[in-house]
C-alpha cells in the first residue's frame, strides 16, 4: 500500500475515534438537542429511502442557529468529510461530527477577550464570585454558592480567590484540547 493511502487511512481512523470520544462525553440531554436539531431539519427532506438526513445545504442554518457564523469553505470540508460519498445529504453520525467539531473549535484571541469582559463586570480585570452567580442566572443554571466557590478554587492560580484573564484564557482553550485528546 503506498504511503500516501496508509497516512489517508491513518487519518480516518484517527477522525472516527476523535468522534466516537467526543460522542461519549455528551450527556443525554445534550444528545437529545443535538438530535431534536437535525430532526427540524430533516422533517421537510423524509422519504422512504433510508434514514432521514439533512441536506447540506442547510448546515449554515443551523449553525447560525447554534450561535455560530460559519466560514464556508471550512463549513464545506466538513461536509465532504461527513459525505465521502458526495451526496450532499448527512444522515444523523454525519450531522453530529460537524456539530461536535463545530463545538470543538478553539475560539480566537479576541472571542476570548470578549468572552472575559462579558464575565467581569464592572473591568475589574478579574472574574469574581458575584460574576459566576450572575452568569449562571442569566443562562437559567442553578448552581449552589459552594459549588461556584469551588470551581473558583480550582480555576484560580493566585489564591485570591478570583480569576484573572489569563486563568480564564486558560481554562477555556484547554476544553478545546480535552476534546482533541492533549493534556
Amino acid at each position: 500500500m503506498p504511503a500516501a493511502k496508509k497516512a489517508e487511512k491513518a487519518a480516518v481512523g484517527y477522525n472516527q475515534g476523535k468522534f466516537y470520544r467526543r460522542k461519549r462525553e455528551l450527556t443525554d440531554d445534550m444528545l437529545t438537542e443535538i438530535q431534536d436539531s437535525f430532526d427540524l431539519f430533516t422533517s421537510a427532506n423524509e422519504s422512504d429511502d433510508g434514514p432521514p438526513k439533512i441536506d447540506v445545504e442547510e448546515l449554515v442554518v443551523v449553525m447560525r442557529a447554534l450561535g455560530h457564523e460559519p466560514d464556508k469553505l471550512a463549513l464545506k470540508k466538513l461536509a465532504q468529510e461527513s459525505d465521502p460519498e458526495n451526496t450532499g445529504r448527512l444522515d444523523f453520525d454525519g450531522y453530529l461530527n460537524i456539530i461536535l467539531n463545530k463545538l470543538a473549535e478553539r475560539p480566537s484571541q479576541g472571542d476570548l477577550e470578549k468572552a472575559f469582559r462579558l464575565f467581569d463586570q464592572g473591568s475589574k480585570q478579574h472574574v469574581d464570585f458575584n460574576d459566576l452567580k450572575r452568569i449562571a442566572g442569566q443562562i437559567g443554571e442553578v448552581i449552589d454558592d459552594e459549588e461556584l466557590m469551588q470551581m473558583l478554587r480550582e480555576a484560580d492560580s493566585t489564591g485570591e480567590g478570583v480569576v484573572g484573564q489569563a486563568d480564564f484564557m486558560k481554562i477555556v482553550t484547554s476544553y478545546g484540547k480535552h476534546y482533541d485528546g492533549e493534556k
